[in-house]
């Protein structure tokens, strides 16, 4: 007779401080996961709103009062023996000093500390998330080179990324590359094909990213230290590059484009229904703009993407 596994829903707390580190606590070592570094939150009692849930749990966990969050991002885990569902949600206002009440430990730390701490391994897909902007801005293909130079520095590199597509394999692309690290863009390139996403090695690139045709004819997960994402238009795209272990996917087309008015939007309901669970990172792409992030986190999507909304007024006179 097969035994089914226990499931749980619980709630976890994104807490970013004012100078920008992250607030974690440390599991005891008598519980599921123990010993280990974890996103505040707890379980989520029936019919509770998670807003309400994480809350209390807060209070109760850290002393933390009347705190406010908003959703950032779902994952479905399967461990050996427990099934969890984590709705993670980024917490916008709180009152009090974060504190361990029960004992726990509690300690504050910079970003890019968090990938060598361990974690329980449902975690492991936020802690990526964290690092990767709202927005990410494509670079668009007909512009002369000092037109898009001037375009990338007019972008802000506190909350926007930038794809370079067509760009990946330009002449100029060494002199793109040195611009983008003295603003501290983080950058993504092109794969143009699986072979090429395997041997690539680029100092200071922030994220591969596979269009659609190269993703599907991936066997693994390329050899690139960065963050790799791929391009998804389709529920079959999106569980691929979940089971190849890829951090990130791009996920049109969300809404009609101007570029492809014939092709049928997904709308933000299907796209979330695809997104939420997945060990992915997702950004929206097709017909949005950067006012439209608040509905793709409240869809499980963490960010936005695209060409026209995202491009800087100096280039846009252009597309």
């Amino acid at each position: 007779m097969t035994v089914a596994t226990p499931a749980i829903t619980v709630v976890a707390a994104i807490i970013r401080g004012n100078d920008g580190r992250i607030c974690l606590s440390r599991r005891p070592d008598h519980k599921h996961q123990g010993g280990r570094w974890e996103f505040p939150g707890g379980k989520v009692e029936p019919g509770e709103p998670l807003s309400a849930a994480l809350a209390r749990e807060l209070e109760e966990e850290l002393g933390m009062q009347a705190a406010i969050s908003s959703p950032f991002m779902t994952i479905a885990h399967q461990y050996q023996d427990l099934h969890v569902t984590l709705h993670f949600r980024d917490v916008t206002a709180w009152q009090g000093e974060p504190s361990g009440c029960e004992g726990q430990q509690v300690n504050w730390f910079e970003i890019p500390e968090l990938p060598a701490l361990e974690f329980p391994a449902a975690n492991r897909p936020v802690v990526t998330a964290i690092t990767l902007p709202d927005y990410l801005a494509i670079a668009p293909d007909n512009l002369d080179l000092e037109a898009f130079k001037a375009g990338i520095d007019r972008l802000d590199a506190a909350r926007t990324g930038l794809y370079l597509r067509q760009w990946s394999e330009h002449a100029a692309l060494p002199e793109i590359l040195a611009l983008c690290r003295e603003k501290g863009l983080k950058v993504w390139l092109r794969a143009s094909s699986a072979a090429w996403a395997a041997q690539v090695s680029l100092q200071g690139v922030f994220a591969l990213h596979m269009p659609g045709s190269v993703l599907m004819d991936c066997q693994g997960r390329p050899d690139f230290a960065g963050v790799v994402s791929a391009a998804c238009h389709s529920r079959d795209a999106l569980e691929k590059a979940a089971d190849l272990g890829l951090d990130m996917a791009l996920v049109s087309p969300v809404e009609v484009t101007a570029s492809h008015p014939d092709r049928p939007p997904l709308g933000w309901q299907q796209a979330g229904e695809w997104i939420t669970g997945l060990p992915l990172a997702c950004y929206g792409l097709g017909g949005v703009s950067p006012a439209d992030l608040e509905t793709a986190r409240h869809h499980g999507a963490i960010g936005v993407a695209g060409i026209r909304a995202f491009w800087p007024d100096v280039a846009a006179a252009a597309l």
